[in-house]
């Protein structure tokens, strides 16, 4: 595992005061903190399967999306399926297509061309005009896809937590969980994170719309943007680069409390600056249930995103195995 400076100690070049982690992996690295995950802590995670339970994290690629009715998303809309037949010499045959496939309306890894810092650009030094989907082009998430992500996922069930300790929390009302609440979950579960770990924060708004019974309700889960998460923050950044995490990834939209306010530092922004890898919507009620059931709150975890040549997102085709 390479030594990396802790977060204090990272260079803070310009007036905002946050840090700036680049090349740090070398200057040609396009996969950020997914550099944690190495031969040594995905072997370490294999151990972990014992039992052969299998969870899936993604959710269908037409949730949430084609639950809701037009222009829920400013830009992305539902993806569109198509499906042709055929007879040819004895068989049936079909086909299908997918057209408006938006590459993060679903479960998703935010690639490191999702975001860019307005000042610096995206990270790593990458300038817009390297973004280009050509080839050549720079910190798409076929990167992710060719390092291959595997390892010891660790599930942080904060809306469980929090109903253990009596505290109000709910997954939409832009409640804010900090890194403090984060250790509190952890401590409570009995389990430290380790490099190269896969976080897996459940905050409840998933499972809420799933278990919507009505258009209206989902309309309002989605639309209304009131998604609690975690701070967005120096407390998370911190934390979550001080514990060598390779990625973080939830059960909300956002990952972060939202809406954000005008000028205030929000976690995507690591993204360009820390490299830090962020997953939305990943499905993680039935692993919080065996955890719950088991008191077993770490998984082996594998992800092969969709590898499509400079994407800023992708599905995840993740697994928790136990």
């Amino acid at each position: 595992m390479m030594a990396l400076p802790d977060y204090d100690k990272l260079d803070r070049p310009d007036a905002s005061g946050l840090p700036l982690a680049w090349h740090l992996w070398g200057g040609d690295d396009q996969v950020g903190t997914l550099n944690n995950i190495t031969p040594e802590t995905v072997s370490a995670a294999a151990r972990l399967v014992r039992r052969g339970k299998r969870f899936p994290l993604d959710l269908p690629i037409h949730v949430p999306l084609g639950m809701l009715g037009p222009g829920a998303h400013w830009i992305r809309g539902a993806a569109q399926q198509t499906l042709y037949k055929k007879t040819y010499a004895g068989l049936v045959i079909r086909d299908d297509k997918i057209d408006n496939l938006f590459l993060q309306s679903s479960t998703q890894w935010d690639g490191l061309s999702h975001v860019g810092d307005p000042h610096h650009g995206f990270y790593n030094g990458v300038q817009d005009a390297e973004v280009t989907q050509l080839p050549g082009t720079r910190n798409g998430i076929e990167n992710f896809a060719r390092f291959g992500i595997a390892g010891r996922a660790v599930l942080a069930d904060l809306a469980g937590h929090f109903a253990a300790e009596g505290r109000k929390w709910d997954a939409v009302g832009s409640m804010v969980a900090g890194a403090d609440d984060l250790r509190a979950c952890l401590a409570r579960q009995k389990v430290n994170l380790q490099p190269g770990d896969i976080l897996l924060v459940r905050m409840g708004w998933v499972g809420r719309f799933l278990a919507a019974t009505t258009g209206d309700e989902r309309e309002r889960l989605y639309r209304q943007r009131d998604y609690s998460g975690l701070s967005g923050g120096e407390d998370i950044w911190r934390f979550l680069w001080d514990s060598r995490v390779a990625a973080v990834a939830s059960d909300t939209v956002t990952v972060e409390a939202w809406p954000l306010a005008e000028g205030q530092v929000s976690l995507h922004l690591a993204i360009a600056r820390l490299g830090i890898v962020l997953g939305e919507l990943f499905d993680l009620d039935a692993l919080a249930e065996d955890s719950a059931a088991t008191g077993d709150y770490t998984a082996f975890f594998t992800s092969s995103p969709l590898n499509v040549r400079g994407g800023t997102g992708a599905p995840p085709n993740a697994m928790a195995i136990r």
